[in-house]
């Protein structure tokens, strides 16, 4: 079956008095669910991005991998990848590796073998024949000084377990921010595997933070995107870019978090204004049907506000790779979040790039949930029309509330094919059956579905 979000106007074929709204996650109430260490750990003051959130079906476990910085001002100090893992999501323990020690403590920090700037994203290999030794895979930010000044590159590298990990050569090569769009680099920080891709060439597609003139003039991160046959081949995309910053919404746009929703790809954005005192940064929500130019969804609206004064996620928030985690029926949105205190970020808004809130003030991980597949609704009185669907044996699920929904089923004639209501017979337990009180419509349709006051529709599964 396929999933067919609403989300917003746009989502329908027409409508007539309903009205769309954004449904905000809920922030956990246990958040922030994984903390800096003590202060003799190496990872004392921040639990940081670039990070990534999975859940590992083999282990019955989530996994973090995150940037941890000490709070100690030691010479050469960087942020450096460590790792943690939790049976719910909630409660989170950091494991000693036996591969790093800090202060002559054991620590759960990640040794790699090779010059890099940062662990950018970690993600399961998706091949089926894929051996042991590469069940999980992962792109390293480095510099290409072999190719040339001002030349980086993301460094690919394989791992049995996760942890142990052999760096496997490059997988993107690209030039300093302001070269041409064919060379000009993306901190590439999310891939999206689509195995049915028809072009061989875009069965992996990478989203990043690719840096172009905004409305005035000034170069600022935007997200893009990369795409190639394999993760090992990956190369700018045309066009390159998915979504950039809007006049009076944002100043630009940090990190993405893409994943597949039927045929929808949803990102969840970080959307920032840099220049503010203190700075600010929410978390919204964009679609695309194609995977390469996203549209907002409720663009004034955030999905993940900010917290509220003195809150430890006040001021910033950063969305990890994969955010978006299903547990049942709900989804766990993962994220960093900064307290006030965190200024002067990035290093283009601080006095001196030595002195940026990054190296000085502390970042957590925290997690939000939604019910599965409700990001955004139609809510009565009134009646949609959905855009055609292709009707199959499963029948047709709606992911809605109320007790008095209808649905009429439309041939893409115009004439009536079948008419039907919501049943109890669930599906988990968000989705409830259409039982159609005539024969049920096997062909291409439109389904229009009357709600009654203060109904409202989240999503169609057919």
């Amino acid at each position: 079956m396929t999933v067919h979000l609403i989300l917003d106007e746009q989502s329908v074929a027409r409508f007539d008095g309903v009205t769309f709204h954004l449904n905000p996650a809920e922030k956990h109430p246990e958040n922030p669910v994984l903390l800096p260490g003590a202060p003799h750990q190496w990872d004392s003051l921040q639990v940081a991005w670039p990070g990534t959130v999975l859940y590992d079906a083999e282990a019955g476990l989530f996994r973090c991998w995150y940037s941890g910085l000490d709070a100690v001002q030691t010479p050469e100090r960087w942020w450096r990848p460590g790792h943690a893992e939790s049976a719910d999501g909630i409660h989170w323990t950091k494991p000693a590796l036996g591969q790093v020690t800090y202060l002559d403590h054991p620590t759960n920090q990640l040794r790699l073998d090779w010059d890099n700037l940062n662990m950018s994203c970690v993600f399961l290999n998706p091949a089926a024949d894929a051996p042991p030794s590469r069940r999980f895979g992962a792109l390293f930010s480095e510099w290409a000084p072999d190719v040339g000044p001002g030349w980086a590159r993301k460094g690919l590298a394989w791992s049995p377990d996760g942890l142990a990990w052999t760096r496997a050569g490059g997988a993107y090569l690209a030039g300093v921010p302001g070269n041409p769009p064919e060379t000009a680099y993306q901190d590439i920080n999310q891939l999206v595997f689509c195995h049915d891709a028809e072009d061989p060439d875009h069965r992996v597609v990478g989203f990043g933070q690719y840096y172009t003139p905004r409305w005035d003039g000034k170069l600022v991160r935007n997200i893009g995107r990369v795409h190639g046959p394999a993760v090992a081949h990956l190369r700018n995309a045309d066009p390159i870019l998915a979504l950039a910053p809007a006049e009076g919404i944002d100043e630009e746009l940090h990190f993405a978090s893409v994943t597949r929703i039927g045929k929808s790809w949803l990102m969840l954005f970080e959307s920032d204004r840099f220049s503010r005192e203190p700075i600010h940064g929410d978390l919204r929500l964009a679609v695309s049907e194609d995977g390469a130019t996203f549209r907002r969804v409720h663009p004034h609206q955030p999905l993940v506000s900010t917290g509220t004064k003195g809150m430890w996620d006040e001021n910033l928030l950063v969305t990890t790779t994969s955010a978006i985690q299903e547990v049942g029926d709900m989804l766990y949105l993962f994220y960093f979040g900064c307290p006030n205190v965190y200024t002067a970020w990035p290093a283009a808004y601080a006095v001196s790039a030595d002195r940026r809130g990054a190296m000085f003030y502390p970042s957590y991980l925290g997690v939000a949930v939604l019910p599965r597949d409700r990001f955004a609704y139609a809510e009565g009185p009134g009646h949609l029309t959905s855009l055609p669907l292709a009707m199959r044996e499963d029948g047709l699920w709606l992911n809605a509330d109320g007790e008095g929904i209808a649905v009429t089923a439309i041939g893409t004639d115009g004439a009536v094919l079948a008419t039907g209501h919501l049943t109890d017979e669930r599906l988990r337990t968000v989705y409830r059956k259409v039982r159609w009180m005539t024969a049920p419509p096997t062909e291409l349709c439109l389904l229009q579905v009357h709600l009654g006051d203060g109904e409202r529709l989240y999503s169609l599964s057919c």
